[in-house]
């Protein structure tokens, strides 16, 4: 890794540390815009912008202050009486800093100016810190997954920048997951710093739900979760690298566009990629519990906070509200100082009636002592005959005779009778039903029974049975 200031001047943020810093930063800001905004950048394009949007600031920049930090003295050359000179003074500060970079066209011997390219990543890093924008979350599982997906359907020669999409977007979606979580802890330390309740909404929906339940907390709980693409996802790396075959293809791939690498160095580069997304798939379950934790933290917290703010309130009003309550009963018919204070304020007793005058508290029922429970002895010769009794009861109806003359009688002097035709006109009729299914295979029996071969039943008599058919014994079937 190289040295920091082997890149950038040693005095590139000496500006930001001046005593015009403030000034200078506004002006880093306005260089930024016309970088964007022109494609060649000409000083007196940059001093029209300068002074078209940093007038005021232009006039409290003093010459003295442009001296002490450039580092020499007053010459004739510099001019500060008018903004345009104002203006090419901080366009030389930021040419001696290493901000701007002169150059000279060959050609139409005109001067432009370069920003280089460290000086235009810390132009939009400042810029980011104090403009942020609203972070969407784009949703990286399913992007990832997508291109998994396809370069496994086509394994072409493009399935390479598949894998390699893949593991951009598994680097993103790790940075997201962080920024989230880091996120929803500043939303967290903030809360103590809200004093209004005002304030304290405007965050909770204005900012939190937006920026961050919203746009990415709740996007990574339902269409783009993790957990419903992380299977599919390993499932597709596990098989590539049992392939040896697909790895050498991507490994040809790299090497058409990395020469310097060896065949076993270029395996080793997919190889490591398709580890990277694995194990990050598989290491996401702490870092998503984590999440999970923290935004039911914030949201408890936020609860909690406002409900302190609405029983404290600071305001007079809510002053004179702690004092009224802590006043007794203008009804008090007891004497002390404090009630005879009282008496002479301007405060009357108000009644009124409402629905809820008309409501009377229900009294609650006194529940007395339960009574024991006293166990009944039981007569065993008396248990033993409603035993038998309720056994001579069941052989009657359902005994092997009656189950076979049952469905005879169904049968009506035929030798087949499928279960849809049978009749039945009570709930016992069910029941035998039944019991001619579990006897069916006793020797016994009059009948045999054949099963369909879809194992279907039918609806009769809305009664729902198999579908079956009884055959007499000694018919064919």
């Amino acid at each position: 890794m190289q040295n920091l200031f082997d890149v950038v001047s040693p005095n590139l943020f000496s500006i930001l540390a001046a005593p015009n810093r403030v000034i200078y930063f506004r002006a880093l800001m306005v260089l930024r815009r016309c970088y964007q905004r022109e494609l060649t950048i000409h000083r007196s394009a940059l001093v029209t912008y300068l002074v078209s949007e940093m007038e005021r600031d232009l006039y409290d920049f003093t010459d003295e202050d442009a001296l002490v930090e450039a580092g020499e003295e007053a010459s004739e050359e510099t001019d500060f009486g008018s903004l345009s000179g104002r203006a090419h003074a901080l366009i030389r500060r930021f040419i001696e800093t290493g901000w701007l970079q002169p150059s000279t066209d060959a050609v139409e011997l005109d001067e432009t100016l370069i920003v280089p390219p460290y000086a235009s990543t810390l132009l939009d890093a400042f810029q980011s810190i104090v403009d942020p924008v609203q972070q969407r979350y784009n949703g990286f599982v399913y992007s990832v997954y997508s291109n998994l997906r396809t370069a496994n359907d086509d394994r072409d020669e493009f399935m390479f920048q598949g894998l390699e999409a893949a593991y951009e977007n598994t680097i993103s979606l790790r940075e997201s997951l962080r920024s989230l979580l880091h996120n929803i802890r500043s939303y967290y330390q903030n809360l103590h710093h809200r004093q209004e309740i005002r304030e304290l909404l405007a965050e909770h929906f204005d900012s939190y739900q937006l920026s961050v339940a919203i746009a990415a907390y709740h996007p990574l709980k339902t269409f783009d979760s993790v957990y419903r693409f992380r299977p599919r996802i390993l499932e597709v790396l596990r098989n590539w690298l049992t392939m040896p075959s697909l790895l050498t293809q991507m490994a040809k791939s790299i090497r058409q566009q990395r020469s310097d690498l060896d065949e076993s160095a270029a395996r080793g580069e997919v190889v490591q990629r398709i580890t990277f997304i694995t194990d990050t798939f598989e290491s996401l379950d702490d870092l998503l519990k984590e999440i999970d934790k923290r935004h039911t933290s914030y949201n408890r917290a936020s609860v909690e906070r406002l409900q302190y703010l609405l029983n404290t309130d600071r305001d007079i009003k809510g002053k004179l509200v702690q004092l009224m309550r802590a006043l007794p009963k203008a009804q008090d018919s007891s004497t002390s100082r404090l009630l005879e204070e009282m008496r002479t304020l301007p405060v009357y007793q108000v009644k009124y009636l409402d629905p809820e005058a008309l409501y009377t508290e229900p009294k609650k029922r006194v529940r007395g002592t339960p009574q024991p429970i006293v166990r009944q002895k039981t007569d065993d010769a008396l248990f033993r005959a409603e035993a038998r009794e309720l056994m001579e009861r069941m052989n009657a109806l359902y005994s092997q005779k009656q189950i076979g003359e049952f469905i005879l009688k169904q049968m009506k002097d035929r030798e087949r009778l499928d279960s849809g035709e049978m009749t039945l006109q009570e709930f016992d009729d069910f029941l035998r039903v039944i019991v001619a299914v579990v006897k069916g295979d006793e020797p016994e029996m009059p009948y045999d029974i054949v099963w369909s071969e879809d194992r279907s039943s039918v609806t009769v008599a809305g009664y729902q049975i198999p579908l079956m058919t009884f055959v007499k014994k000694g018919a064919a079937r």
